[in-house]
Parts: C-alpha cells; sequence; structure tokens
C-alpha cells in the first residue's frame, strides 16, 4: 500500500509537459514530414529466404541482389515499376539449383505517410546450375517504411512460377521473404 501511495504522489508531483513545450530539433524528429514523397528513383540491396512450393519444389536456400526503380505518388497511391537482378542459392531438385532470377515488375500501392503498402506483379527469369533457363511470373505484396527523406527499409514477400524451363515441360514455384534497404534520390 505504501509503495502504491508512494508511486501515486511521484507521478502527481511531476510536472505535464504539453508537445508544444518540447525542444524544436526534438520535436521535430518525431513528427516527421506529414507529407512524404515517395516519387522518384530509387537504388538498393536486398536478401532473404526462398523455397519451393509443396510438391513442385523440396528445397530452399538463400537469395539476395541489387534493386532499383522509379515511383509517382498519386495523392496517397503509389504507382511504380521496379527491377531486381538476384543471386541465388535454393535447392530446386538433385544436383540442381537455381542460381538467378531477374524481374522487372510493376507496383501499386497506398501510403500512409511515411508507410506503404503495395502489391506488385511482372515478369520474370530464372537460370538453374544444370543449364535450364526459363520466363516466367512474379507476384507478391510488401511494407515499406521510409525512416529517413531518402532511407527505406522493407519486407517483401514474392512468388515466382516458371513454366516450361527450356521448353521441358517443367515448372518451378518459389516463394520468397526478403528485407530491403533502399535509398530515394
Amino acid at each position: 500500500m505504501k509503495r502504491c501511495v508512494t508511486a501515486i504522489l511521484l507521478l502527481a508531483a511531476t510536472p505535464a509537459v504539453a508537445a508544444d513545450e518540447i525542444p524544436a530539433p526534438i520535436a521535430e524528429r518525431f513528427a516527421g514530414d506529414q507529407n512524404f514523397d515517395w516519387s522518384g528513383f530509387r537504388l538498393g540491396v536486398q536478401g532473404g529466404y526462398a523455397w519451393g512450393s509443396p510438391g513442385v519444389v523440396a528445397g530452399d536456400g538463400a537469395i539476395g541482389g541489387i534493386h532499383g526503380g522509379y515511383d509517382w505518388t498519386l495523392g496517397d497511391a503509389v504507382a511504380g515499376v521496379e527491377g531486381s537482378v538476384s543471386a541465388a542459392d535454393i535447392e530446386i531438385g538433385p544436383d540442381n539449383r537455381l542460381t538467378s532470377v531477374i524481374d522487372l515488375r510493376a507496383r501499386l500501392g497506398y501510403s500512409f505517410d511515411r508507410v506503404l503498402v503495395y502489391g506488385t506483379a511482372g515478369g520474370a527469369y530464372g537460370s538453374t546450375s544444370a543449364g535450364v533457363d526459363g520466363r516466367g511470373l512474379a507476384v507478391g505484396a510488401g511494407l515499406d517504411f521510409a525512416t529517413l527523406q531518402n532511407a527505406i527499409f522493407g519486407l517483401q514477400y514474392l512468388k515466382y512460377k516458371f513454366e516450361d524451363l527450356n521448353n521441358t515441360g517443367n515448372s518451378l514455384e518459389i516463394d520468397l521473404i526478403e528485407g530491403k534497404l533502399t535509398y530515394k534520390f
């Protein structure tokens, strides 16, 4: 009981600080730019973990590379295009690994000031260690956080589906979750 009364007295004796009394540099750091502009060129790196879809591919592995693109801000909507080149080490069969993925995707999202939620879709190209290449589709969704004026951290899920690799009739589906670090120009 004594501790409870002491805590209440200490809390009551603590002066309240209004938001307009916080020193300007601290207030600006936490207030941020309320109208963050997602428009512009961007370039960055990404890395993550990929796994094969059940019944299609049994393996998993690492994937990472570079990405770049351009976004347009249209009110709270954001539209853009993004391409990436990634090196991969994903087991896709006996003595066969997915070694690289290149994609070009459109993205459309909604911004909540410095947070962007988006969907993405486009084409992809993959190469394997067995010399089998294929074109396919990439679809997914992501979440980007603009922590500074030019630094963007993100998390993205993509599903790649490659059909008829080298006209063999074989298909390949890969799921991917990756982290991204992007610089916006």
